[in-house]
């Protein structure tokens, strides 16, 4: 089995973020942090970290294993399960991640408090502090 963290942490007056993403797997650990120079909210961000995760998993031809995703954004985990939701933002950033989940054989998306969402969470504050540092 594979399990997924994703995590977004947002400056809203200079609207920049950063993506935080660990990736735990039979034999290896990824831990990704991916500053972004702009994002419209949180949220988008959060929609952005599991895009990026999801593909990731797609390039390294780990879509055969059980997958499970877990993040702290009730507003993304209730999007996915609604498949669909009254924002277009979300909408687009849906489309994408229902797209991707077709090459999965089993995957799951939860909602985990923040307690157990350490590891993405702390990179995704480095990955701001990064973009926060490149301006």
């Amino acid at each position: 089995m594979i399990r997924v963290n994703t995590d977004a942490a947002y400056n809203p007056k200079n609207k920049k973020a950063g993506l935080g993403i660990v990736i735990t797997g039979p034999g290896f650990h990824e831990q990704i942090a991916i500053p972004l120079e702009t994002s419209p909210n949180n949220h988008t961000a959060e929609f952005q970290a599991l895009i990026y995760a999801l593909n990731w998993l797609v390039d390294h031809d780990l879509t055969s294993q059980m997958v499970f995703v877990a993040c702290d954004s009730k507003a993304l985990t209730q999007v996915i399960h609604n498949e669909g939701s009254k924002n277009e933002a979300y909408q687009k950033y849906l489309e994408s991640i229902l797209a991707l989940r077709e090459n999965f054989q089993l995957i799951t998306f939860d909602w985990v408090p923040e307690s157990q969402n350490k590891g993405a969470d702390n990179l995704a504050k480095q990955a701001l502090r990064k973009a926060q540092k490149d301006t």
